[in-house]
């Protein structure tokens, strides 16, 4: 199942949000509109079938908080355990530090922000940034565009374009036409000079000829 569409439900609650770390530990916001405490969020652990064990609940009736408290705890694991999501979307603020109005505020996060110190380079020198955001589903071309934000060059969305065009470029290379006779030829010539057996890219008639 595409990690990003998946709908697990837990204890009759949908998993609305969810982020994993690279050490397979991630935390999640779900909904039970019928229960006494309509909201909750959970970390998981996921193991190596795709299967999650879901625990350690915070159980709220408002849905501000519970977001609040989704967030805080991812910020609060990435800071104390030093690793990163491996399926959100990461965004440089290349203009700014961040700040408020500085970025979009959307149902999806951002779940936690860095500021840097001073403005640096990053994504392997590429360009300079003065921090990042993380959310957890990807941003338009117009809000990227309205806050001057560049994507990480390892977004989930990204990688796949990268993966298409490599393969793509691979079909075309694979597929690519035959030289022409006359290069054929030369290069045949050549061949039988230093002594090898002459080859071209011609293909046998029916009777073998």
């Amino acid at each position: 199942m595409d990690d990003k569409n998946r709908k697990d439900t837990i204890h009759g609650y949908e998993i609305k949000r969810a982020v994993i770390f690279e050490n397979n530990r991630g935390f999640a916001l779900a909904e039970n509109p019928n229960a006494a405490d309509p909201f909750v969020t959970w970390q998981f652990t996921q193991e190596d079938n795709g299967a999650r064990n879901y625990y350690w609940g915070h159980y709220f009736t408002k849905k501000d908080t519970a977001t609040k408290d989704y967030e805080l705890r991812i910020a609060d694991y990435a800071q104390s355990y030093g690793v990163s999501e491996i399926n959100a979307y990461k965004y440089y603020s290349t203009q700014r530090p961040i700040d408020i109005g500085t970025f979009p505020k959307t149902e999806n996060g951002p779940v936690r922000f860095v500021n840097f110190d001073k403005r640096e380079a990053v994504e392997q020198g590429q360009f300079k940034a003065w921090g990042y955001l993380v959310y957890d589903a990807s941003l338009t071309e117009k809000q990227i565009s309205d806050y001057e934000l560049r994507a990480a060059h390892n977004n989930p969305g990204i990688v796949t374009a990268r993966q298409e065009q490599t393969h793509n470029k691979s079909c075309i290379t694979n597929n690519a036409a035959p030289k022409p006779i006359a290069e054929q030829l030369a290069e045949a010539a050549k061949q039988i000079q230093h002594g090898e057996p002459a080859t071209t890219d011609k293909k046998p008639s029916r009777d073998g000829r």
